[in-house]
């Protein structure tokens, strides 16, 4: 998820910030109302909800997660910051012996960074209600969070990406889109790639970030490069320093 460029007609009109219609699955789902489209029963709800706290009751815990929950994130291939070691030529090598990690070092990490994601979360959530005897999913919709109008429409929207999603037009223009949706253009379209850095210098990034943004014709949504978050284009080039990982 991030930016990206696409090559479209140069009198391509598809409004901004509006998905493209090729990109929209028209066979939809309603939100289940029984579990309002979280997926759990009430038990694993309300620890899932204690993770963050937003309620700020004092129930907080994703900084204050155990052994075995520590243990589950490794297992399912979290938490790299402690078993691997990045570079920019090899990218991420598992650390060998793999070291031993404590609750009290992920609980340290996750008070003073980024901390855990929501595949975290999930797995911590999992983890700690299973552990409670209470891990289910609501009964109504099976864990899906999402009720289906019938089983032939759930069948069309699962095989919608591979046969239905179709891309927008292709042309000489050059255009930025954002993917952190259904995805959609926010930019006018432009002749050159001179253009489009031009327009990007002008909205505030610096020659080079545009540049490479326009030669890589990519960028994800973030990344953390010592201890300082980027986001969108500005995530171009930090890749390329050792500390830099893709959150």
């Amino acid at each position: 998820m991030g930016r990206e460029i696409k090559h479209v007609p140069l009198d391509f009109d598809w409004p901004l910030n509006v998905p493209w219609k090729g990109f929209i699955n028209p066979y939809r789902s309603q939100k289940c109302g029984t579990c309002d489209g979280k997926g759990y029963n009430k038990e694993t709800q309300k620890i899932s909800d204690d993770w963050y706290d937003f309620d700020r009751t004092g129930a907080k815990w994703s900084d204050k997660i155990t052994q075995d929950e520590v243990n589950a994130l490794i297992k399912e291939g979290r938490l790299y910051d402690f078993t691997h070691t990045w570079s920019k030529d090899n990218g991420w090598v598992a650390t060998k012996p793999q070291p031993i990690v404590t609750p009290e070092m992920v609980n340290i990490w996750s008070r003073n960074g980024m901390g855990h994601d929501g595949c975290n979360h999930s797995i911590c959530v999992e983890t700690r209600a299973k552990r409670l005897g209470v891990f289910g999913y609501c009964e109504f919709c099976n864990g899906e969070g999402k009720i289906w109008f019938s089983e032939k429409i759930k069948q069309l929207s699962d095989s919608w990406y591979d046969k239905e999603k179709y891309e927008p037009p292709a042309g000489q223009g050059w255009q930025i889109w954002e993917t952190v949706s259904e995805r959609s253009p926010i930019s006018p379209v432009f002749e050159t790639k001179d253009d489009i850095v031009e327009y990007l210098i002008d909205h505030g990034y610096s020659k080079d970030t545009a540049t490479e943004f326009c030669e890589s014709e990519w960028c994800m949504s973030m990344s953390i490069t010592n201890g300082k978050i980027y986001s969108g284009i500005d995530t171009c080039g930090k890749l390329k320093e050792e500390t830099s990982h893709e959150s």
